[in-house]
């Protein structure tokens, strides 16, 4: 299994399991082009499992959105673009919204942009194990 051309640099990307240092993806903007690489590679490593909700509204009374979750077992992954996190309040706005999504019972992985960029398929290959895991506990 390996990752499409576009995805990867001149050297072929590692395969999950593999934890070597990996080739970053290139030609992936900060903030909604992260989260666009993630499903880029979620479609392409994770066929087996379901498709996350995107931008999906958890909270009940306020317009918070997680990158992308699974409801039926409440995990969630935030991509997190240096563009929000330059300011205190984008930084503590996030972290308002995270603990109300714990409190409610959300599992939130966070992954800060330039760790994306480094090891897309190893950072998929973690959800889809943690995602596999929990929808074994249903």
């Amino acid at each position: 299994m390996t990752l499409p051309a576009n995805l990867i640099t001149g050297r072929a990307a590692k395969l999950p399991g593999d934890y070597r240092p990996q080739s970053p993806l290139r030609g992936l903007p900060a903030g909604s082009g992260l989260e666009e690489g993630f499903l880029r590679v979620w479609r392409a490593f994770c066929t087996y499992l379901p498709l996350p909700k995107h931008n999906y509204r958890f909270h009940p009374t306020r317009r918070w959105a997680l990158d992308y979750a699974w409801p039926d077992v409440k995990l969630a992954v935030e991509i997190e673009g240096h563009y929000r996190h330059r300011s205190r309040s984008g930084f503590a706005a996030d972290h308002k919204k995270y603990r109300a999504a714990e409190n409610m019972g959300w599992r939130i992985l966070k992954y800060p942009g330039d760790e994306w960029k480094a090891r897309p398929v190893q950072i998929v290959e973690e959800v889809a194990k943690l995602l596999t895991k929990l929808q074994g506990e249903l």
